[in-house]
């Protein structure tokens, strides 16, 4: 019964915790189903196919979101504040709530401001190191707010400031001074120790070049995408990597810029069926993989 909920449950494998426990038993499993459980390791279970997608998902709406922001930040046009503060609010995030409190003393409503920086912890669920960031943060905006203008004697609180913990606290204070003129700030950089015969390097450890080239293609059967592991024993060469249907027909193709890597291939277009992925060198197949897309 162990074993065939293990292999029914794919990323059960994977868990070190349970082939562990697995191990301590007093009456082992025999090592034939230990291998069919293993072989888990190179299958995606429904659970983690469902979170590949959520976690896709949720990538491609943050790359969108931020394009969108940075667009109309920086558009040549002044962008109106009201939908600016619309689209944070839309998004809803703890950083899209900070920007919406810095944005609301850009404009000069300072009370709005620190109220929105106060409210922040209480709308949404924080861990403690985002508490502490917005507990800085709101102590800086306060200063901000007594401080609406720059002279010698915001030298001393803006120097504190700078070895703020929070990056955003500490750059801007930095920044502050600098622009009016009350801190010199040299960029650090690292200058070669020429007194010394050469340079002096970590050692680098190379991976280890197969005697054959590999192909690994999962999940399989797959549905809305598959990864394509690969590592060619071949320096220096234009490889291909081609996707056939059953038919031998070319769907997909695309020259390799690296030796050892993984390839994420979106499958949603292919119909269901036999498929071959191949590595071919010279027009010959070095190497191949069949896998089944399956809806």
């Amino acid at each position: 019964m162990i074993r065939d909920i293990m292999v029914a449950n794919p990323h059960s494998a994977k868990s070190e915790t349970i082939l562990q426990e697995l191990d301590m038993r007093l009456n082992p499993m025999p090592e034939y189903m230990k291998d069919e459980i293993l072989e888990g390791l190179f299958l995606l279970s429904d659970k983690e196919l469902l979170e590949a997608r959520r976690d896709m998902s949720l990538s491609l709406y943050q790359y969108g979101f931020s394009r969108l922001l940075s667009s109309s930040l920086t558009d040549t046009l002044a962008f109106p504040v009201d939908t600016l503060m619309a689209l944070l609010s839309a998004d809803g995030s703890p950083a899209s709530l900070l920007k919406q409190a810095w944005m609301l003393l850009e404009t000069g409503d300072t009370i709005s401001a620190l109220n929105h920086m106060a409210s922040i912890a209480t709308e949404v669920n924080l861990p403690v190191t985002e508490i502490s960031e917005i507990e800085q943060q709101q102590v800086f905006m306060q200063w901000l707010a007594s401080n609406p203008l720059m002279d010698t004697t915001s030298l001393g609180p803006l120097s504190i400031f700078i070895q703020s913990h929070s990056s955003v606290v500490s750059s801007a204070a930095r920044g502050l001074l600098i622009a009016n003129g009350l801190l010199d700030y040299n960029e650090p950089y690292l200058t070669p120790y020429l007194t010394k015969s050469s340079e002096i390097k970590n050692s680098v450890k190379k991976s280890v070049k197969p005697t054959k080239s590999l192909l690994k293609v999962f999940p399989n059967p797959a549905d809305d995408f598959i990864t394509i592991e690969y590592n060619v024993n071949i320096d220096n060469a234009k490889v291909i990597i081609e996707l056939s249907d059953e038919l031998g027909r070319k769907v997909y193709s695309q020259q390799l810029v690296r030796q050892l890597d993984a390839i994420i291939l979106d499958t949603r277009h292919y119909k269901s069926g036999s498929y071959f992925v191949s590595l071919v060198f010279d027009n010959k197949i070095v190497n191949s993989s069949k896998f089944i897309i399956a809806r």
